[in-house]
């Protein structure tokens, strides 16, 4: 029996350092805000796309409602023109909608498979602009190491591409708070967001931060690289706070308490700094050399936690 045609790609979450928070246009995924991040060695997404009767979406061997991805292949085929449905089936090593952007590293690998599988001739650009469509973080997650999404004005403007950074040893310890589906979205969280008082000001500022943490990437300063990624990301979900469409919060009491330990460890001496997206799970910024004792002291502290050592990872690739 012959093996049925199709294309693999593969595609690592990205952790912004400067948070995507907002949108400026939420149909074409514009957001309010450039962004920077790191891709993540030990998360990713395979993704492979086969002709078939009608788009359909297999998760981990589980079939999946298919709405999302039926959406945006039709996007894809607006924008590129028409082609057969598509199966896609993905396997991806991270949990999903729990705040550890599983969405960037999907529409990202997708896309990428989607575009070998026609033939497209585009450049990694093109696709972070095609992929931002499906879930804004992802145009960031075709680029190995640190990556800038340029917020641009329209729809071929806004797009990602690398950022050479020489000689950091940085790495995570991600703490696995919580694998489970988040109560609110990230698209619905942004919308809260953005009725804060506060929302205006935060952009001003994180325009501000970028810039300081393009110089303290290029300085190799791991410790300035933490303060500006801690304040940008603390700022942001201080917005959800103070929402005025339904204040909320992604943190729980586990949150806090590692956020609180994070502290200690500065105070310690080691370079420590907390970073979240849209759920409860906290990514510790260090240097490689500290990772590993950062991670056994906090083992010993929260028996319940899952505590894993992030690296910086590679850019898209094709099976």
């Amino acid at each position: 029996m012959s093996e049925t045609k199709g294309q693999t790609a593969i595609a690592h979450t990205n952790i912004a350092f400067i948070k995507y928070w907002g949108k400026a246009d939420p149909i074409l995924n514009l957001p309010t805000t450039s962004s920077l991040s790191l891709t993540l060695n030990e998360y990713y997404t395979k993704t492979r796309v086969e002709e078939a009767d009608e788009d359909s979406l297999m998760i981990n061997e589980l079939k999946q409602d298919s709405k999302r991805v039926h959406e945006f292949l039709n996007v894809l085929r607006e924008e590129m023109g028409d082609f057969p449905p598509l199966r896609v089936i993905s396997e991806n090593k991270v949990p999903l909608s729990a705040g550890l952007a599983s969405s960037a590293s999907s529409f990202a690998a997708l896309t990428a498979a989607v575009a070998k599988h026609n033939n497209w001739d585009l450049s990694l650009e093109e696709l972070s602009c095609l992929a931002r469509r499906g879930s804004g973080s992802a145009t960031r997650s075709f680029f190995p190491d640190f990556a800038i999404w340029d917020k641009g004005h329209d729809d071929k403007s806004s797009f990602a591409h690398h950022y050479d950074v020489p000689n950091l040893p940085i790495a995570l310890v991600v703490c696995k708070i919580s694998g489970t589906i988040k109560k609110v979205s990230s698209s619905d969280g942004m919308r809260r967001a953005q009725t804060s008082p506060n929302y205006d000001a935060w952009v001003k500022e994180s325009a501000k931060q970028l810039e300081d943490m393009k110089v303290a990437l290029q300085n190799a300063d791991l410790e300035r690289v933490g303060q500006i990624a801690e304040a940008n990301a603390l700022a942001m979900h201080g917005l959800n706070l103070t929402a005025t469409d339904r204040r909320f919060t992604y943190f729980n009491q586990n949150t806090m308490k590692v956020m609180e330990e994070v502290k200690v460890l500065r105070a310690k001496g080691y370079i420590a700094y907390a970073t979240m997206d849209a759920g409860p799970n906290v990514k510790i910024i260090t240097s490689l050399e500290q990772a590993e004792d950062i991670k056994a002291y906090l083992t010993e502290r929260f028996r319940k936690i899952q505590f894993d050592i992030a690296t910086p990872g590679p850019g898209i690739s094709y099976e």
